[in-house]
């Protein structure tokens, strides 16, 4: 017979609703403990609030903030700090003329452009943090012309086809020695779509692998991409265009100006940098075709500081003086970084030792290799050195008007009224930045313009890259460029000026032009 509880025997708490209540809070505190748990994990790695898309990657030394920056700024570098924020504002700015142009105006459509290329630094990386903060001042004075920036005149805002779409200009930063590419070009690849696309990416560090890797795949992800800086010959991808000139225009702008030297002053000697580094093993091989009656065997490596994969003391150029010292050289050919460079010069100021007393001419070919030279001026004067750099700017000349292109007054205009010091231009990577980021831009607006289309893609601005020729050419701050489908993505008449240090006197002739 069943037995009925009685008063006292009341069902336990936990088996009625108050305990399936308890139960759910319980869950919803483990979940909720477990979600916090794990949420962290992508908190901690953002580089700062409101900038999801940036991370930090590595540890220790190594740690290092990459990604892409859009709208909220994030200076990666105290000596960023300005500049990064200028481009934020700017891009709030192009932002808002689409989402609340205000009454009376109609929408302004836009585009992104992205900048892809080293952030950060160590006292060993390629780019040093002043290159990186003049290329990025030299792109968002491209961004400013395009998007008629306020406080800009009139004449700086001219050379830029058309007024829309306006331009986003997107930071993304790869690491100091550009080994985050691929996440960074994955996040980029993304951002293709929808209605303000990327439609092209500029810069890309400087010529090792890993830009020849970064650039192959953004090949593959069908995007269009400028390098800024690139000079190695066998840096190729089938989307990849530079607004440089190649390793092998370098020596021959140097040629056709140490052909103008004495015979017996034209015994060459080759020192370069053996390390896997593409320009500096292009510079070798460009040495060896164009000068190859000047060199003979007369060469010797070393080991460079600066850059991708650091174990060398170029300080110790010891092999190399003594080899000169050896062979009277008076012509050294440089195939190595130029944050080396001013090691060569203490160790061929020594030469005096063992018995060299002529004068020693360094020829080099780089974009701001000869800034290095400020720092062993004096050792230059004294030990009679010269450092004869064919170069892809000449911006102290430029300004003077001596063989500036068409297209280097409105752009040193720009820079002028953006408050940028003419010492920022010295170093050619403002120059070559606003080129690459400017033919991006001239690209995508003659696009527009024939197609009626406020956003095009990237297979279209690819596409009018390869027009970019004959009355479509870019009046680029370094020259006026051209483009086609058969030049392996390298810039036509592009000029390549000689800069020598110490300065010579006089004006100098015409500079050599690429084919």
């Amino acid at each position: 017979m069943p037995v009925n509880p009685g008063p006292d025997e009341l069902r336990p708490w936990w088996r009625g609703w108050a305990g399936l209540g308890a139960l759910v809070l319980v869950l919803a505190l483990l979940a909720g403990g477990a979600w916090w748990l794990l949420r962290p994990s992508a908190q901690k790695d953002t580089c700062s609030p409101g900038t999801p898309d940036l991370v930090w990657r590595g540890s220790g030394a190594e740690r290092e903030c990459v990604g892409v920056m859009n709208e909220t700024a994030y200076s990666f570098d105290p000596q960023l700090r300005d500049i990064t924020e200028r481009i934020a504002k700017e891009n709030r700015r192009v932002r808002d003329q689409w989402e609340k142009p205000g009454s009376g105006r109609s929408r302004v459509p836009y585009v992104k452009v992205a900048l892809l290329t080293p952030m950060t630094t160590s006292d060993s990386s390629a780019l040093p943090i002043e290159e990186i903060r003049t290329s990025l001042e030299g792109a968002y004075t491209a961004q400013c012309r395009a998007n008629g920036c306020p406080g800009l005149s009139a004449a700086a805002s001219t050379g830029i086809h058309g007024k829309r779409p306006q331009v986003q200009l997107i930071l993304a930063s790869e690491g100091r020695n550009q080994a985050h590419w691929r996440p960074v070009v994955e996040q980029l690849a993304g951002l293709t779509k929808g209605r303000h696309p990327l439609v092209a990416v500029a810069g890309l560090g400087v010529s090792i692998p890993e830009t020849q890797d970064a650039a192959v795949e953004l090949s593959k992800r069908k995007i269009p991409a400028i390098g800024a800086v690139l000079t190695a010959t066998n840096l190729d991808a089938e989307r990849l265009f530079k607004v440089s000139p190649s390793n092998t225009d370098y020596a021959r702008a140097l040629r056709q100006h140490l052909d103008k030297l004495p015979a017996e002053q034209r015994r060459g000697y080759l020192v370069f940098d053996s390390r896997d580094d593409n320009f500096v093993q292009t510079m070798r091989k460009a040495y060896d075709e164009v000068f190859a009656d000047y060199i003979d065997k007369r060469r010797v490596s070393f080991v460079g500081a600066a850059g991708r994969k650091h174990e060398g003391v170029p300080k110790l150029f010891f092999n190399a003086v003594n080899n000169i010292c050896l062979t009277k050289s008076e012509l050294v050919f440089y195939a190595g970084r130029g944050r080396d460079l001013a090691d060569l010069v203490r160790a061929l100021s020594t030469r005096g030792q063992c018995g060299h007393d002529k004068p020693i001419t360094i020829a080099a070919g780089s974009t701001g290799a000869v800034q290095q030279a400020d720092e062993v001026m004096g050792l230059l004067k004294d030990n009679r050195i010269t450092i004869l750099e064919a170069s892809a700017t000449d911006s102290e000349r430029w300004i003077k008007g001596v063989h500036a292109p068409s297209g280097f007054k409105p752009f040193y205009q720009s820079f002028q009224d953006l408050k940028f010091p003419d010492s920022a231009l010295s170093d050619g990577y403002a120059i070559m930045h606003h080129d690459a980021v400017l033919t991006a831009v001239w690209a995508t607006r003659i696009v527009t313009a024939q197609t009626g289309r406020e956003n095009p893609d990237v297979q279209d601005v690819f596409n009018q890259i390869t027009n970019l020729h004959d009355a479509g050419r870019v009046p680029a701050a370094g020259g006026e460029l051209s483009f086609d489908d058969a030049s392996a993505g390298w810039p036509h008449n592009k000029p390549v000026p000689m800069i020598q240090v110490p300065a010579a006197g006089g004006t100098p002739p015409p500079p050599y032009r690429t084919p």
